[in-house]
Formats: structure tokens, C-alpha cells, sequence
């Protein structure tokens, strides 16, 4: 049997390690391949209960190496992307934004570039809520999709430049594509 094979960028870090945990466990029907350069967020050991299930892989690389990515691509055909991979937490941005820069803007770009070579269904863009700055205090007043961005750090601003490139390459290129922007994450 073919599986249809997704692409999870990112999936050995909290929320992306979570999303393959689901996936893997709710829906064999799909091949799950996890791809992470297991920086500083990354942690395997959290897969140990499905790393050996027919439907699962991992792939240890860098989004930001071009020719690595295009390779990968080229050789997985992925059906579907979904991109959680980024360097993360305000504070490790004001101390070195160029890898924010790097890994969140640059990484996205080359995603995109060979999810558009290679045709890919859909290209999902796990982004944040950071990237429209700051909320009042007021109960009534929230953010919407049309809340303009107004990033506040080095990392919401790497964020917010790479879902303007999603969006970019979705109206340019008609690439089809999804943005999302949650917030307020917690778990084990």
C-alpha cells in the first residue's frame, strides 16, 4: 500500500513533536516523515513510542541547506508540508537575531522553493500570534486575521517575514498553502 507522505519540519520540538505523535498514532494511512536538525528545542526521545511504526521516519537535516532539502524532496516526493521548524523564545532572539533570520525567514524560502519544484498539495505554515504584537488589557478587544503585524522582537518580525513570504509564493506562484497562528501552547 502507497501511503501519502507529510512532511513535518520540526517535529522533535513541543508542539510539532505532539502534531507527529498524533498523526503517526490516529492516521496510518498517511507516512509520516519527520524532518529536524535537533537544535537546542529538539528532543527524539519523545518519539521512542513510535519511531519503529511502518509509518514513521525521521530525517535529520537543517532547513537552511538548500541542497540538502532539494535532495530530500527529490527523493521523498512529499504530497504535504507541514512547517513547525524555527528557532524559538523572544529572549534568545534579542541575543542573536541573524539565526532567527537564518533558520525562520531563510529555511521558510527554501521549503518553499522546493515544495513549489515539487508540487506539493499544500504547504502548511505553523506561525505565531506574536507577530501582531501586543494585545491590551481590555476583556473585549482581540485578534483577528485581518489585525494588522506588528511585531515587537527579533523573532516575531522573522515570523511575521516568513508568513509574508508564504503568502507571497501562494499569490505569486499559486502555491496552495495555510497559515496558522496559535498561541498560548502548554502540555507535558
Amino acid at each position: 500500500m502507497t501511503r501519502a507522505k507529510i512532511l513535518v519540519t520540526g517535529g522533535a520540538g513541543f508542539i510539532g513533536g505532539n502534531f507527529v505523535q498524533y498523526m503517526v498514532q490516529r492516521h496510518p494511512e498517511y507516512e509520516i516523515c519527520n524532518l529536524d536538525s535537533l537544535t537546542y528545542a529538539g528532543e527524539l526521545s519523545k518519539h521512542r513510542n513510535i519511531e519503529r511504526m511502518g509509518n514513521y521516519r525521521f530525517i535529520k537535516a537543517d532547513i537552511t541547506e538548500r541542497e540538502t532539502i532539494l535532495s530530500i524532496f527529490d527523493k521523498e516526493r512529499f504530497e504535504f508540508i507541514v512547517h513547525f521548524a524555527a528557532e524559538s523564545h523572544v529572549d534568545r532572539s534579542i541575543l542573536d537575531p541573524g539565526i532567527f533570520v537564518r533558520t525562520n525567514v531563510m529555511g521558510t524560502q527554501i521549503l518553499l522553493e522546493a515544495a513549489k519544484k515539487y508540487r506539493v498539495a499544500k504547504f502548511v505554515h505553523v506561525s505565531t500570534d506574536e507577530v501582531y504584537g501586543e494585545l491590551t488589557f481590555d476583556p473585549t478587544t482581540f485578534f483577528t486575521e485581518e489585525t494588522p503585524l506588528r511585531p515587537n522582537s527579533p523573532y516575531s518580525a522573522s515570523k511575521a517575514a516568513s508568513d509574508l513570504l508564504v503568502r507571497a509564493y501562494h499569490e505569486t506562484f499559486g502555491l496552495p498553502v495555510n497559515i496558522t497562528r496559535c498561541s498560548n501552547n502548554y502540555g507535558p
